[in-house]
């Protein structure tokens, strides 16, 4: 039985890249992940705009923010109050691993999903 990552590489390699999430770089995919649970796509992209218009998506701009700006930001989201604090944790934890995301890869290979899931404690 094919595993997750086996059957991603067999659909990926037969179908390449579906290009269906709408972001141009990582952070932006990241943070979209985060403002579009539990609201619409269209309010989490009037968030992401906001955030790109002040910061341009540089992760350490974002981690810069007040966490009230970056509220003001987020507000279309909704839950914008937990979802700063999602955005600033991860953004955090990322930083501590200075962005490079093939190293976050390797050093928690196994466990990486468990490793960001606890960041979903502030979406509630």
């Amino acid at each position: 039985m094919l595993g997750t990552d086996e059957l991603y590489k067999l659909l990926y390699r037969h179908m390449g890249p579906q290009n269906w999430w709408p972001a141009d770089n990582d952070i932006e995919m990241m943070l979209g992940a985060i403002l579009v649970q539990n609201t619409r796509w269209r309010n989490a992209e009037i968030a992401l705009n906001q955030i790109k218009e002040h910061t341009h998506f540089n992760p350490n701009h974002i981690l810069e923010l007040p966490i009230e700006t970056l509220q003001s930001l987020i507000r279309p989201s909704g839950f914008y109050k937990s979802k700063s604090l999602t955005i600033k944790t991860l953004l955090t934890w990322l930083a501590r691993h200075h962005f490079n995301y093939q190293e976050i890869n390797e050093r928690y290979k196994g466990e990486l999903r468990k490793r960001i899931i606890i960041f979903e404690r502030y979406w509630k």
